[in-house]
């Protein structure tokens, strides 16, 4: 057989003869399982329209790739670390851990051949070259007659413009970039060693070429041997499997061929995208390639009306017999003048000869044939055949740039059922870069990372939201994240109203750490005063709100008016301005003033509410000197959610102040360090995101966050109606919703996803999640369904807040 690959230049893919330019374009995958229906059909038209606009044969690659686990420690361990030896314990836990997850993520890429289809005659015809040359080329394609091998540069440049023009046409769809050199090196070398392992590509085989002159103009001829040095294998043909030896040693493959296809089926299903759900579901990787030759519509035509007659013929053929026609030649009839409406179209759609082939590698034999048979199971009613003498051929077809060499296999499909295979999903979620901090739930077990400056550089909220119900796992994931923090140096302040966190008693953390137990004592009287606390253009409105709501429910509108002319006489006149002050002010006026300063006083001596009112005299303990503060404050009184504010009582009320006070506090705290990475973790968050002004806290928290790189992380059990998508939009980045015990609370936690909310499916799933296990909706809007996985397990001891499934992972780990 010919050499399938001869030359490379840059994304070109060049095999023997012109008709064999192809070029390579790497596909950025989508998520897909956590779209909504619109969403999904919307990524199905862009995927219709991409292959409809090339106008020419194509090639999709998906190709199961293992995570780069030491590039990961490599880039983790190279970030700005302010505690090293933490962080190199965490990227070891991590390495071994991600070694024994064999976590893969999928690597799409799309060739498109760069000679127009010739099948259509109108093409043909517009072939500048005379008759008795164009039969003598294809005569000598036909018997590899190629003659020299040499290529000119005008044509290496209308090959390039070729290639950008498709470029183009899939940009205008899809997101593609051309594939770089190297990735086609990697591509070639990796099929010698399927089921091994990755090849070790150092980018240095580039192909040359020599560069010579004929008849005046500059010509080139490829050094093939360069191209085949990528393919240091020997490969022995073993009947239905290949015996591969590579530079990982031995590898068995057996290259099998899609049968029939459904022509019928309902979009989005399982059963049509088996090129995304398929090689996902499985325990093992596979590769899968997708040949098509594109049928221009006239083709299509002529092709249909054939069968439509021969499906007519062999009807007439079954009603002439005793048994009269079968249904299913009725079916086949009408399945042919179905397909001619469709080409008749306005649209004028082409159709697609395609096939599709799956490689299956394993170290040993054996090990090979219980992987096909679980790959046949995979693929359920579609039948997997495993053609004999055919499987040297079917191993070319996964090399770049290739048509489809499945003699006898090839099915004659719309780009509508090509698109409804999904090659292009996958489970794209979290950052490019950061921590691990999960997984993907499908057998993939694709890696999730999360970087809390991602909000900051893409200019989206910077908050994250964690929901869900009692000991599904959200505490854990804030602790997670403030770890990670800690380790790159960040500014923490975790507000924790239950009292169950761990992460400051951790033996790395715990040096620093500054403690403060908010309880009501003399000592902390003013620590959270809001004119001392609060950013300056939030003073007057914040302390206005706080000493409004500590008034009886039912006090005058003048005293109301007293408090205003108080906070406003002292922000204007002093220079250190205290709630406190704004009493005296009250009691040195008239006698309304003097009422609303003797209620004032009660709450500035006692409870809680002391905490807000400071004396310019008293001097407040030191704070903001650590890493990290840890503020511990519990038992605030909560209404219950739905309660109208006018029905809260006083309590309620205050505590609601003591909440705002906090985010304000922790905002104080933040603001020294505008350059520094800063966190603020804030349990029973619902009681910010329900109230009006907590969201004004927290839209001053995103601008501070998007300018000066604050993340809130806002942990929450309940969702209220006021905790929609769209009152939230603009506050909430990264989303987690953990399992949930209601189906009303289910369906609000999807509608705060921006999903179907009646979508029965999505509610059941999200109920059954187990304690970990979340939907997580990234900053770029990505929704996918992802395991928390601290991957240590003495961390998840450390961090967990139950004392029983803290003692079972102890006893995991001894």
């Amino acid at each position: 057989m010919r050499a399938p690959l001869r030359f490379v230049y840059g994304n070109l893919c060049l095999g023997g003869s012109e008709r064999d330019a192809w070029a390579l374009f790497v596909v950025e995958p989508h998520p897909f399982d956590g779209l909504t229906a619109v969403e999904k059909r919307e990524r199905f038209s862009r995927l219709v329209a991409a292959l409809e606009a090339v106008e020419a044969d194509l090639q999709i690659l998906r190709v199961s790739r293992p995570f780069d686990v030491e590039r990961y420690a490599r880039e983790l361990l190279g970030q700005r670390a302010a505690h090293p030896d933490p962080l190199e314990a965490l990227a070891t836990g991590h390495r071994e851990h991600l070694e024994q997850l064999h976590a893969r993520e999928p690597w799409v890429a799309m060739g498109i051949r760069l000679q127009p289809a010739s099948s259509d005659a109108a093409t043909y015809a517009r072939d500048p070259r005379p008759r008795r040359r164009r039969w003598s080329d294809a005569a000598r394609a036909a018997l590899a007659w190629e003659g020299p091998r040499v290529l000119s540069l005008a044509r290496l440049e209308a090959l390039r413009v070729r290639a950008d023009e498709a470029h183009a046409r899939l940009a205008a769809y899809l997101e593609v970039r051309p594939a770089r050199t190297v990735e086609v090196q990697w591509l070639v070398r990796r099929a010698f060693c399927r089921g091994l392992g990755e090849p070790e590509v150092d980018g240095l085989h580039e192909p040359q070429a020599l560069v010579f002159e004929r008849n005046g103009q500059a010509v080139l001829a490829p050094l093939e041997a360069d191209v085949l040095r990528w393919s240091e294998g020997y490969i022995d043909h073993h009947g239905r499997r290949l015996r591969v030896e590579s530079e990982l040693g031995v590898s068995w493959q057996a290259q099998l061929v899609v049968g029939a296809l459904p022509e019928r089926g309902i979009f989005p299903s399982a059963q049509l995208a088996l090129l995304s759900t398929i090689p996902d579901g499985l325990p093992f990787a596979v590769d899968i390639s997708l040949n098509a030759r594109f049928l221009p519509n006239g083709t299509a035509v002529r092709l249909v009306r054939r069968r439509i007659q021969d499906a007519d013929q062999i009807l007439r053929a079954e009603d002439d017999g005793d048994q009269g026609a079968s249904d299913q030649g009725y079916e086949r009839t009408q399945a042919a003048r179905d397909l001619l409406a469709y080409l008749q179209s306005t649209s004028h759609p082409p159709l697609l000869r395609a096939s599709v082939a799956v490689a299956v590698a394993a170290p040993g034999a054996e090990e090979l044939e219980r992987r096909i048979a679980a790959c046949r199971r995979a693929f359920g009613e579609i039948a997997l055949h495993r053609p004999l003498g055919e499987q040297l051929e079917l191993f070319c077809q996964h090399l770049p740039g290739q048509p489809s060499r499945a003699r006898g296999y090839e099915d004659t499909l719309t780009v509508e059922q090509v698109a409804a295979m999904m090659p292009t999903a996958g489970h794209p979620i979290g950052s490019s870069q950061g921590p691990y901090l999960g997984h993907t739930l499908s057998a993939a077990r694709c890696p999730v990372r999360f970087d809390l400056r991602e909000g900051s550089r893409s200019d989206r909220p910077t908050t994250v939201l964690a929901v869900g119900s009692l000991g599904s796992g959200k505490t854990i994931l804030t602790q997670a994240l403030l770890y990670h923090a800690f380790l790159a140096g960040a500014r923490i302040v975790d507000t924790d109203p239950k009292g169950d966190h761990r992460f400051h008693l951790l033996d790395e953390v715990a040096p620093h750490v500054e403690t403060i137990e908010l309880r009501p004592e003399p000592s902390l009287r003013g620590l959270l005063d809001p004119l001392r606390v609060a950013p300056e253009h939030l003073r007057h409105d914040t302390a206005v709100s706080f000493l409004s709501d500590l008034l009886p429910a039912r006090a005058d509108t003048g005293w109301l008016t007293a408090i205003v002319r108080a906070v406003d006489s002292v922000v204007r006149t002093s220079r250190a301005p205290t709630c406190g002050e704004v009493v005296r002010v009250l009691d040195q006026g008239d006698e309304v003033d003097e009422q609303v300063a003797r209620t004032l006083a009660v709450y500035a001596r006692s409870g809680l509410t002391q905490l807000g009112f400071a004396s310019p005299e008293q001097d407040l303990p030191e704070v903001g000197a650590r890493q990290v503060t840890y503020i511990a404050l519990r038992d605030l009184p909560a209404p219950q959610p739905g309660t109208s504010r006018a029905d809260y009582t006083q309590a309620e009320r205050v505590s609601e102040q003591i909440v705002r006070l906090l985010a304000l506090f922790a905002m104080h705290l933040m603001a020294a360090e505008r350059e520094r990475l800063k966190v603020f973790a804030f349990d029973e968050g619902w009681r910010l995101l329900a109230d009006p002004a907590g969201r004004l806290l927290l839209a001053a928290l995103q601008r501070m966050g998007r300018s000066e790189l604050a993340v809130p992380i806002i942990g929450t059990q309940l969702i209220t109606d006021a905790l929609d998508r769209e009152a939230l939009d603009n506050l909430v980045g990264a989303t987690f919703v953990f399992g949930m015990r209601s189906d009303a609370e289910a369906g609000r936690a999807l509608s705060l996803l921006g999903l179907d909310a009646s979508d029965e499916r999505l509610r059941r799933s999200l109920l059954e999640l187990r304690p970990g296990r979340c939907l997580m909706r990234d900053h770029h809007g990505r929704i996918e369904a992802v395991q928390i996985d601290l991957a240590a397990p003495q961390l998840l001891a450390a961090l967990s807040t139950t004392p029983v499934a803290a003692e079972t992972v102890d006893e995991a780990a001894a």
